[in-house]
């Protein structure tokens, strides 16, 4: 296996361990409301000129997926806060669980980088994640090589650059970890990759570990 295909397992892991699903389920089919509504409120704002309605769909959009990463946060057992960071005199929210930290951002293109920002370098630089593929993970457990805390972006992006509701619609949404510098990401995973991955963790666990004596004692039992 490649350093890549670990990295990607680890986190994967990791955000299993310490996120619930029904996060991941909510931000996915909550998101895609919150594109719609507030395309709507813009389309219907009547203080706009046609030319002004698209930035202002992106500044509107903006605020409303921060706070829905409050609330889902708040509804599911994360810690957050939006007076930790701050910058140009806004303030930005940030959610933690366990060992992952994350934030929101939007994104031109899916695979693209949000806008630069001197908390999310800050931020990267807690995953020390080495952009060289030299670097052997080996068999050492996730706790080891990531440490108590990593830091990753729930990105999202419409599907089209029109303003109209087919292309502002949500077209996809990822969990991305960054490199140190918040210049590239180092793993970018899909809502749909992670929620899978729960269910094969669950299938994991519910495999009957009962000895083999035990199973059959119990088959011969139910024959009497």
């Amino acid at each position: 296996m490649d350093w890549q295909s670990r990295l990607r397992n680890i986190i994967l892991s990791t955000i299993v361990r310490d996120f619930p699903l029904k996060f991941w389920e909510d931000a996915r089919m909550r998101g895609r409301q919150t594109y719609l509504d507030v395309f709507s409120q813009v389309r219907h704002d009547r203080n706009l000129v046609e030319e002004q309605r698209l930035d202002k769909l992106y500044q509107d959009r903006y605020f409303h997926m921060e706070r829905l990463l409050a609330v889902l946060a708040n509804e599911h057992g994360l810690a957050q806060t939006s007076t930790l960071l701050a910058e140009n005199n806004r303030h930005y929210v940030y959610a933690t669980k366990g060992s992952i930290g994350l934030t929101q951002a939007y994104v031109p293109t899916i695979g693209g980088m949000p806008k630069p920002a001197r908390y999310r370098e800050r931020l990267a630089a807690l995953n020390d994640i080495p952009k060289s593929p030299r670097f052997d993970f080996g068999d050492e457990p996730p706790e080891v090589l990531l440490g108590k805390d990593f830091y990753g972006l729930l990105v999202h992006n419409p599907a089209g650059k029109r303003f109209t509701e087919q292309d502002q619609r949500l077209g996809m949404m990822q969990f991305c970890v960054p490199v140190n510098d918040c210049s590239e990401w180092a793993v970018e995973l899909a809502i749909e990759e992670i929620t899978a991955a729960y269910a094969i963790e669950s299938a994991t666990e519910t495999v009957d570990r009962r000895l083999p004596w035990k199973k059959r004692g119990e088959e011969e039992e139910g024959e009497v």
